[in-house]
């Protein structure tokens, strides 16, 4: 499965098999195993909320736009100001000098901030979404009522005469 996102980007989620293996050997591997599938959950929302803010169609009764907007905002404010944690997750360190510890613990690091396809870049795309799913929402209520009011007073304020 692939899912289209924004600016055309295309996310190939990982064969949950080989993340269950990776959990189920335990230790840093399963640690990695366990992070990976994380991250890859965290990828499928931001894929599908992507994809959804792109091309998706939801009907919210206009008394409810404030506060679902609402909702958005203090989920981005939220995951923004838990950005910090990720970085501490490239630093984990080593549990062992041994290759096997401090390739793990390198690799660790590279899945949670390593590139484009790394776990905090995949949160703030997601909290991206959510602020710009936010600002949507506030501004299709404001031009509603706006043209909600300028129905009233198109009518003569409601005092239509037949």
């Amino acid at each position: 499965m692939t899912t289209a996102g924004a600016g055309d980007e295309t996310y190939v989620p990982v064969d949950q098999s080989k993340i269950d293996s990776m959990v189920s050997q335990g230790g840093v591997v399963g640690a990695v195993g366990a992070a990976l599938n994380t991250i890859t959950r965290a990828q499928d929302m931001a894929a599908f909320a992507a994809a959804q803010h792109a091309n998706g169609t939801m009907r919210i009764d206009v008394d409810q736009v404030d506060k679902l907007a609402q909702f958005f905002k203090d989920e981005a404010d939220a995951m923004e100001e838990r950005e910090q944690d990720l970085y501490e997750l490239a630093n984990v360190s080593a549990p062992g000098s041994d290759p096997v510890s401090t390739q793990a613990a390198m690799q660790y690091g590279q899945v949670a901030v390593g590139d484009q396809r790394a776990y905090l870049d995949n949160y703030k795309r997601l909290a991206k979404i959510f602020r710009d799913t936010a600002l949507e929402l506030e501004s299709v209520a404001k031009q509603t009522r706006t043209d909600d009011q300028n129905a009233v007073e198109g009518l003569g304020g409601g005092n239509v005469e037949a």
